[in-house]
């Protein structure tokens, strides 16, 4: 896996799982602002979907992508408490 898949593969995981932690704690909330959240989830999900496997795979690609997701699912609960 080269550094730009690698970099590529990170921020997949970081960017939705940022946005699912983020909508979660909205939703949790009440805020409506977890209907956009949800819509910007669905179209990054979307597009995720299309391309990932076409990116990196084996036990490297994984274990960056949820290297990835811990780091976003960081970002989701602090942007979420502000």
């Amino acid at each position: 896996m080269t550094v730009r898949q690698a970099v590529d593969v990170w921020f997949r995981g970081f960017l939705i799982v940022a946005l699912v932690s983020l909508n979660t704690r909205l939703l949790a909330d009440g805020r409506s602002e977890a209907i956009l959240v949800a819509m910007l989830l669905s179209g990054v999900w979307w597009l995720n979907a299309r391309s990932a496997s076409r990116i990196a795979a084996g036990a490297g690609a994984a274990c960056v992508y949820a290297f990835g997701a811990g780091c976003g699912t960081a970002l989701g609960l602090f942007v979420g408490g502000l």
